[in-house]
């Protein structure tokens, strides 16, 4: 499985590469016509065949272990679409609070990801999506222990809050590859779905399955039909199932968003 992960690194870097060195040539939309004001995607995006756009969502995160407290989460991409079939870009997200009694933890996770669209007809599109993740956080202090090593909760207190990690247990460099579609049910209303798997080189593996909704500003507003591509509110449900740890739960993620695409 690492060995693939590899592959599959320098395969997605290697198409990066070859998406900006073309930037300055991007195409146009062209072949089938697209919903006026696109149609949304999951993790705060939409499809728009061209430009540039950018979403961020906040929420609350409930882990999957039956002791743990609910966490706040922030959620952000950033994407350009070099044609109707590609776009790449980068999302971070973020978490933090009181994960149980003793430990607290803020919590960041990267990815930069490729998707691969295909528009079905004017309301519906697929994409295909390979991703590379990262993290920047200590895991010694989530794990709460000070400088020396000592923890700072209690074997008994640890033991209390199992499965409290499971939502930082995606620890180190890891590759990931979702499926999804969205479509537009009217002008001013989206629906989307997707499923993906994330495995850390670490060995811990994420199943993710999504499901939302939107409704689209632009399309309501003469302002923003005149300036912008789209303009999105909406809402993401995320389930999430870990692997090689020690529950089989499944913790819940709920967001509200706002995506601008120009």
């Amino acid at each position: 499985m690492a060995r693939l992960l590899k592959i599959w690194t320098v395969l997605l870097f290697t198409l990066c590469a070859v998406l900006l060195a073309d930037e300055g040539n991007s195409v146009q939309t062209t072949g089938r016509k697209l919903a006026d004001g696109g149609i949304l995607l999951p993790r705060e995006s939409s499809y728009q065949g061209k430009g540039f756009g950018v979403g961020i969502g906040g929420g609350a995160l409930f882990p999957s272990g039956k002791k743990c407290k609910a966490l706040a989460q922030w959620q952000g991409t950033g994407e350009y679409a070099y044609s109707q079939y590609v776009s790449a870009g980068v999302s971070v997200r973020m978490y933090g609070g009181n994960i149980d009694d003793e430990i607290s933890i803020i919590y960041q996770r990267y990815h930069s990801h490729v998707r691969l669209h295909y528009l079905v007809n004017p309301n519906w599109v697929l994409f295909a999506e390979p991703a590379f993740g990262f993290e920047s956080t200590s895991l010694d202090e989530i794990r709460g222990k000070n400088s020396s090593g000592t923890s700072f909760a209690t074997e008994e207190e640890v033991n209390k809050a199992v499965g409290c990690d499971n939502e930082y247990s995606l620890d180190g460099a890891s590759g990931a590859f979702t499926l999804g579609s969205g479509f537009a049910l009217s002008e001013s209303w989206s629906v989307n779905g997707a499923a993906g798997y994330e495995q850390s080189w670490s060995g811990v593996g994420q199943l993710s399955i999504s499901l939302g909704f939107g409704f689209n500003l632009r399309n309501n507003v003469d302002y923003l039909k005149r300036n912008v591509l789209g303009a999105w509110i909406a809402f993401e449900m995320v389930a999430r199932r870990y692997f090689s740890n020690e529950t089989d739960d499944w913790g819940v993620a709920n967001m509200i968003a706002l995506i601008l695409n120009i």
